[in-house]
């Protein structure tokens, strides 16, 4: 998402050696920090709980903000991200949303761009195509009518990028990938053109950096890793461990005449989240935490015990992606009584904030189901949450308040 920025000559010539998938100008960088001083603390603290990386390439633009130097994001957006809480430790990361069904992606190329930036699209969707997805990509000339519109844009308005795009919504792609004309169009012709338009694609659809946990692997100046490994990104199952592979299509940073096709991990990546036949979900263990100080249950489909808390186990068994039959598990949380509370009303609570979807639970019994119980102590105003009844009942202090929902053991 920070894809790709552009070294002066001078500055070229004297780092070549040592940065040569990123091209940064440093001017640029010092007004980009210039600029992010004006940017809200909260919207960076939600950022950067999110999982980006806020320490370069951030800036505000006239309708949201761009991240990582090319992931626009409205600030209802930003605010959705960071309420999510999903475990990520691995290569290939997807956001929160992707696209739904089975469906035509029409993509349209501003003629302001030229014939280069189009045979180059053709050339990116031609390689979606070849992996047989649920989803297909065609290019047409109706501006009005179109699923992914590739703009022009001024080097000012992308903060010398290469190119910017969003994040899915609602079931569909985002609908803009702005493209730099310093760089593309006219008589531009950057070895890299197919693959930035394949990147920001990519992005459209719903996929991460596959170097989330550390951008000096692609070669971004300052390195670093994205943010909180446990926001924003969700590791793709069946792709690599290791936190990078190298030439995948979605690394942050490239060169100009660097070019990616999909590799073997990329091509699992989009069979995993875009096959015809998708892979049969599997439920993942739902952690229950606890933090004696401040008298507060925690629970989550990640591992990682947060700060203050101690791991009490696996409660039970619940969805990361909604099945059949079941729906979200809402999480909220009141911060003056340190309490979270979990629910399948999307309706917030008086004194609560939402927090995203926990997992999805099932809402009645079946085969293999067991009740989640829920339990309330009003005088340390902490919720508990068990499929032990007796357990439930044997808390001193607390009251039944009945089944918050139907898991699994």
């Amino acid at each position: 998402m920070n894809l790709f920025k552009s070294f002066s000559i001078a500055l070229l010539s004297s780092l070549l050696l040592f940065f040569t998938s990123c091209e940064v100008d440093q001017e640029t960088l010092n007004e980009t920090t210039r600029e992010q001083q004006d940017i809200p603390k909260d919207i960076i603290q939600k950022l950067e709980k999110a999982g980006f990386h806020t320490h370069e390439g951030l800036s505000k633009v006239e309708d949201g903000y761009v991240v990582e130097y090319d992931i626009f994001l409205t600030e209802e957006e930003i605010y959705e991200l960071a309420n999510q809480n999903i475990e990520n430790n691995s290569k290939h990361y997807r956001t929160n949303n992707l696209v739904s069904g089975t469906r035509t992606i029409r993509v349209y190329v501003d003629p302001a761009l030229g014939s280069f930036v189009r045979s180059a699209t053709d050339q990116a969707l031609q390689r979606y195509n070849a992996q047989n997805l649920r989803l297909t990509f065609s290019r047409t000339t109706n501006a009005s009518s179109n699923d992914i519109r590739i703009m022009a844009a001024s080097n000012t308005a992308l903060d010398g990028s290469f190119a910017s795009a969003g994040f899915p919504k609602n079931g569909r792609p985002h609908n803009l990938i702005r493209m730099n004309t310093s760089f593309y169009g006219g008589s531009n012709r950057l070895g890299n053109t197919v693959t930035v338009i394949a990147h920001e694609i990519g992005h459209c659809i719903g996929f991460r950096h596959t170097d989330y946990a550390n951008r000096a692997f692609s070669g971004c100046p300052g390195g670093g890793n994205e943010g909180q490994g446990e926001y924003g990104a969700i590791h793709i199952p069946g792709t690599p461990t290791t936190f990078a592979v190298a030439n995948s299509w979605m690394l942050a940073c490239i060169g100009r005449e660097v070019n990616r096709p999909f590799i073997a991990s990329d091509r699992t990546a989009l069979q995993r989240l875009y096959a015809r036949t998708p892979p049969p979900v599997s439920p993942v263990p739902f952690y229950r935490f606890y933090n004696s100080s401040r008298v507060n249950h925690y629970y989550s489909t990640s591992r990682s015990t947060p700060g203050g808390y101690r791991y009490e186990g696996v409660q039970c068994k619940i969805y990361n992606q909604q099945v059949p039959g079941t729906v979200p598990l809402y999480r909220f949380y009141n911060s003056s009584a340190v309490n979270h509370f979990y629910q399948q009303s999307r309706s917030t609570p008086a004194g609560y904030r939402y927090e995203g979807v926990a997992g999805y639970v099932f809402r009645s019994g079946g085969n293999g189901r067991i009740p989640l119980y829920r339990y309330y102590n009003s005088s340390a105003v902490n919720h508990f949450y068990t499929t032990n009844r007796s357990e439930g009942n044997n808390a001193a202090g607390y009251t039944y308040e009945g089944v918050a929902g139907y898991v699994l053991r």
